[in-house]
């Protein structure tokens, strides 16, 4: 199937519902694209929406640094030696050392080739004036992960979009850089002094100020371009960043605490070093990234068969087994990817879920008698939105049965359709009328699983966007890929090929989630005392982390539980993370690496 089903489900429905529902994704469920991206570029973006209150246009790097091509290595280290303040580079030698430090500390190119003549997609936050460098080209490469993030960390409470330039909280959207505590924690010496809200270069460096390299060099980068780039306009590239909560709430409450207790604690002050800080926010980005998806997929899936979603404090996490032998232990690996394999089952039950959501959607707003008046926001925060759709789901609200009535027609237009225009196997996928089950939920996926053979990719966008969240592979990620035979033909070696998936904690993870959690989420900050079962006990609660204990889907035994466990308390303390005085479980004390920024203060105060 191509093109002509969509047209054929066009035909039927006609243009405007076919573009609501032939997607992937539904903002009130969660507000991003499902698709492919990077972690490591989030943040330069949510620097730019913070500092201008607007998603990123058009800037002027490839102008810059590309010679009339997409920039690499090699124009960028051209056009980088023609700066006064950059000396000592000019010979073959001076700019393949330049290239190598780019390369290492402030650069990244396509695939993570190591080529000075490769495409460069990506650039790293070491300095807020990595925003001005607009890598990756088009901000919808970002599938709308950095605004969720800024708008979740702005916290505006009502609104279909987060207003910009409020004077409101230490995060304000749309800010000086030295009133938001994010932009001035990573802009050393920098400050805003020009027009706030339109001039692009008002943002300036004192030079007077002492840098590291890695700091200064990208700043050059940026000045070279001359300005931040501009602000996005157009219907096809909207400004405004949406006010929009994931309906996993309580994974996003915990996502958002999470990051203002690590942000402020050790970014500001220069507490922790600039590269351990971004390794470990990566962290942190991919953890509340995975937990909300996963966290989505147990509600929405649920709320399929029910229509109610959960109590946020009840909110159900999918239980992901995590090997903490990074796959050295082959039976502790070969059951972490049963778990992956149980996630992707669940995920891939999701786009039809969706669909049926979005059919919903439609019903309600254009064909129900439900008062307009009536109706609850779905914007910031889509329940009440979604407990309505699942009311007419359920059979409970007084409109059910005109639904009902109306996906059957629906139903039965669109296979006479796929009749007339010879589309088998659409007509194959919308099956016989039947007075029994529910239309609606049959004709959802009927549509879910046209879209998945229409598209380039189907649901595979949510796994592919569950692989970006997870880091795979990353040497501060959460998982890792081995390709297997799915299925073994009799001849050997012969088969189709597939990935499995298991869940693994990286020692920057593991650093991460120590600092985090030896720190209060009051007021303050202060430092708490964290047991190692503690610690297992918040990894399993709170991301669904399963270390010691068997998921609630899947049986492990018991002696490969307490080989688990001790692996893990082994790196710990590996990593200078974990002391005890004695073999009592309780006097085993998880502690931080690094002080934070609120110790520091307080020892430099005098006596």
């Amino acid at each position: 199937m191509a093109n002509e089903t969509r047209q054929v489900v066009e035909s039927v429905l006609g243009s405007q519902m076919t573009a609501q529902i032939w997607t992937s994704t539904y903002p009130p469920v969660f507000p991003f694209t499902p698709q492919d991206f990077s972690v490591g570029a989030i943040l330069p973006m949510m620097l730019y929406l913070f500092r201008w209150g607007n998603r990123r246009g058009k800037g002027k790097f490839a102008e810059a640094y590309g010679a009339g091509a997409p920039p690499t290595i090699s124009t960028t280290v051209a056009r980088l030696v023609e700066d006064p303040s950059i000396e000592g580079f000019d010979s073959a030698t001076g700019r393949a050392i330049l290239g190598d430090f780019l390369l290492t500390s402030i650069l990244e190119n396509r695939r993570h080739s190591e080529s000075h003549d490769e495409q460069v997609q990506r650039c790293f936050a070491n300095h807020y004036f990595a925003s001005w460098i607009d890598l990756p080209s088009s901000s919808a490469n970002l599938r709308g992960v950095p605004e969720m993030v800024t708008a979740l960390l702005s916290n505006q409470r009502d609104g279909e979009i987060v207003e910009p330039f409020a004077e409101r909280g230490r995060y304000r959207v749309g800010a000086r850089v030295q009133d938001n505590d994010l932009l001035a924690s990573l802009a050393p010496g920098t400050e805003t002094t020009g027009l706030l809200k339109s001039d692009l270069r008002s943002d300036e460096l004192d030079e007077a100020v002492p840098l590291p390299l890695d700091q200064l060099v990208t700043i050059r980068l940026a000045q070279g371009c001359g300005e931040a780039p501009a602000k996005a306009v157009g219907r096809n590239n909207p400004g405004p960043i949406p006010n929009q909560r994931p309906i996993a709430a309580r994974a996003a409450e915990i996502f958002r605490d999470d990051l203002l207790v690590f942000l402020d604690c050790y970014a500001r002050g220069a507490a922790m070093p600039r590269a351990a800080l971004l390794q470990m926010f990566e962290s942190a980005i991919a953890i509340g990234l995975t937990t909300i998806l996963t966290g989505t997929v147990e509600i929405m899936n649920r709320w399929g068969t029910t229509g109610v979603l959960p109590e946020v404090a009840a909110a159900p996490k999918f239980p992901l087994f995590v090997d903490c032998s990074s796959g050295s232990d082959l039976a502790l690996r070969a059951t972490s990817e049963e778990s992956g394999f149980l996630m992707r089952q669940a995920l891939n039950r999701l786009p039809a879920v969706l669909m049926h959501a979005r059919l919903l959607d439609h019903f309600v707003r254009s064909e129900s008698e439900i008062d307009r008046k009536s109706w609850p926001p779905t914007s910031p925060d889509g329940t009440d939105w979604l407990n309505l759709l699942g009311s007419v789901l359920n059979g409970s609200h007084e409109e059910a049965r005109d639904a009902r009535r109306h996906f059957t027609r629906t139903a039965r237009k669109l296979r006479d359709a796929a009749e007339s225009a010879e589309d088998l196997e659409l007509r194959a996928l919308l099956g016989e009328e039947s007075g029994e089950g529910d239309p609606g939920r049959a004709l959802a996926e009927a549509l879910s699983t046209a879209f998945t053979g229409s598209s380039s990719k189907g649901t595979e966008r949510l796994n592919t966007f569950l692989s970006s969240a997870l880091m795979i592979d990353e040497v501060n990620g959460l998982a890792k890929r081995r390709k297997v035979t799915l299925h073994q033909t009799r001849k050997k070696g012969q088969g189709r090929r597939g990935d499995a998936l298991s869940f693994v904690l990286t020692n920057p993870v593991i650093e991460y989630l120590v600092h985090r959690h030896v720190r209060r989420t009051g007021k303050g900050r202060k430092e708490q005392p964290l047991s190692y079962p503690d610690f297992l006990r918040v990894l399993r609660e709170q991301y669904g982390l399963y270390i010691d204990r068997a998921p609630p889907n899947l049986a492990v035994p018991s002696d490969l539980l307490q080989r688990n466990r001790r692996m893990l308390e082994r790196r710990l303390r590996d990593l200078g993370l974990l002391v005890g005085v004695n073999d009592a479980e309780r006097m085993k004390k998880l502690k931080a690496r690094y002080r934070a920024h609120h110790d520091i203060e307080q020892m430099e105060e005098p006596a």
